[in-house]
């Protein structure tokens, strides 16, 4: 009995324990200020997340921006050394990344890298074969000259089709003017068909009568695609000769942006709000039916900025909205922006976004904040009781109001919620991971590796003909050995480069081990 009592204790604390957000820092040696965080799902491998981040640290007197990557192959739990992708300049500086991967599990990175006064640079795209261990060389895709007066590579959006149609495997980007450059402005797109080694010429999103007007500095195009092959873009307008309210417009493409037709989101009378809080917008396409999109966007139409989705269920051509997902009081004077949602593979949505209702003070500035989440099972229609995701009450920091952390990020997977941010509860701006079992708000706890210690993986696994082993580069040079399951040595292989193959097609069916240094993993030959 006294050992059935002590069990029970053990297991009430252990889901006690659970039950608490838990949040882990993954930034590498935390800098002054890292933002902007995305972070991504390989659709092969639910357990492989990628997250890419703009870090700034002072060093000889300079600020340094750099673009880096993480990647982890267990659902979060740890980190692979981060990847600081290339700068084309020394006195570049980079910004702005975005992720997306195509249905075969080829990752892409798109950022900025540029210098201002001279302007040069433009927007740079690589590639990963290996889950974000590893990075080919960019490929330029936009110019800052493309369009010689407006310097269009601020905020690139980058997105992939994963369809089955035709048009599989296609790349967009979406870009605006920088935000030096005074309106009247419009925003960009390019394709490329090729893994974005090539780019179409630089052309508008807007068009026709749904153009964006000459009163907007920055019309940012939010985009996706749909699983039956469109490329979509949300973005704002106000021409009254177009229509006499402010409005959002959804710009639709079937051949590759060839051409577009338009619709309209939302319009409706401005609202006042304070321009310091981040009021970036985000489109998410249904990925199992074509018909269902949403359209996500802080708002202050109650008087203070809350957040609010407008849903489609025909394909954009109508739309609701808009719809509360903050559930504090109305007009209390509680702040949320930065919002962000994707859907899961099931075509649920799950919303995240920063909260500031447990704050002293009203407004942005002196305004503490949390992280909250909330879930609709009816495509935005209605949301589930909105629940935290940070592990604490953040104070606010000046560095809050600094542009280059006006996103968060998440993933939606099964009934588990995967969430980056960035937040300053250490005094710096810096980079947190949560994983969340969305539906009874229990934290999962996870760790990250303390430093950046050299990382490598394994697929497929099971493996048939041949086994790939992926190395960072500290793994150069080491030798990879293969043992079977009675720890007799089977083969041997130096690691010459980041990619080796292992070939498995002689070996006898069943468990076999794996080792680099002191680290092991299992396989089985099937």
């Amino acid at each position: 009995m006294k050992k059935a009592i002590l069990l029970m204790s053990f297991v009430f604390s252990f889901m006690m324990t659970l039950a608490q957000p838990t949040n882990t820092n993954i930034t590498p040696t935390p800098s002054y200020f890292d933002g902007e965080p995305y972070l991504i799902m390989n659709p092969t491998n639910s357990q492989n997340l990628v997250a890419a981040w703009m870090s700034l640290k002072y060093a000889n007197g300079q600020l340094h921006i750099a673009l880096k990557t993480r990647a982890s192959f267990n659902g979060g739990t740890t980190w692979n050394t981060a990847v600081t992708l290339p700068h084309f300049s020394s006195t570049y500086g980079s910004a702005d990344p975005s992720m997306a991967f195509d249905k075969n599990g080829t990752l892409y990175v798109c950022y900025i890298d540029y210098r201002q006064s001279p302007d040069s640079g433009g927007i740079y795209v690589s590639r990963s074969a290996n889950g974000g261990l590893t990075w080919d060389t960019p490929s330029k895709a936009f110019d800052v000259y493309d369009v010689a007066n407006k310097r269009p590579i601020d905020r690139p959006w980058l997105v992939v089709d994963t369809s089955s149609t035709a048009n599989a495997g296609t790349l967009y980007i979406t870009t605006k003017p920088a935000p030096w450059i005074p309106a009247p402005n419009r925003n960009y797109y390019k394709v490329s068909t090729d893994g974005g080694h090539t780019w179409s010429t630089i052309a508008n999103v807007d068009g026709g009568t749904h153009l964006v007007g000459s009163l907007i500095a920055a019309p940012m195009a939010a985009p996706a695609t749909t699983v039956d092959g469109k490329f979509i873009a949300a973005y704002p307008s106000f021409l009254a000769s177009q229509n006499p309210l402010p409005a959002f417009y959804l710009a639709t493409s079937t051949d590759k942006g060839q051409t577009f037709t338009y619709t309209t989101i939302y319009s409706g009378v401005a609202s006042a709000n304070d321009t310091n809080y981040k009021n970036g917008y985000r489109l998410a396409a249904d990925p199992i039916d074509a018909n269902k999109m949403v359209f996500l966007t802080p708002g202050a139409q109650n008087g203070d900025d809350d957040v609010f989705a407008f849903n489609s269920t025909n394909g954009g051509q109508t739309w609701t909205g808009p719809i509360r997902i903050n559930d504090d009081a109305v007009s209390n004077g509680k702040g949320q922006d930065m919002v962000w949602g994707n859907y899961n593979e099931q075509g649920k949505l799950a919303v995240t976004w920063r909260d500031r209702r447990n704050a002293s003070a009203n407004g942005f500035l002196n305004a503490g904040y949390d992280f909250y989440y909330a879930l609709s099972n009816d495509n935005g229609l209605t949301f589930t009781a909105n629940q935290k995701l940070s592990s604490q009450f953040i104070a606010f920091d000046t560095l809050t109001e600094l542009n280059g952390n006006d996103f968060m990020s998440c993933e939606y997977r099964g009934d588990t919620l995967y969430t980056v941010w960035g937040d300053t509860r250490n005094g710096k701006m810096n980079i947190y991971f949560a994983k969340t079992l969305a539906s009874i708000n229990t934290s999962i706890i996870n760790t990250t590796l303390d430093g950046d210690e050299p990382q490598w993986n394994i697929f497929p696994n099971p493996a048939s003909d041949e086994l790939n082993v992926s190395i960072t580069n500290e793994l150069i040079g080491k030798v990879a050995t293969v043992y079977d399951a009675n720890g007799k040595v089977i083969i041997t292989k130096t690691m010459k480069e980041n990619d080796v193959k292992i070939i498995t097609k002689d070996l006898v069916k069943g468990i076999y081990f794996i080792k680099i240094g002191e680290d092991v993993k299992r396989f089985v030959k099937q």
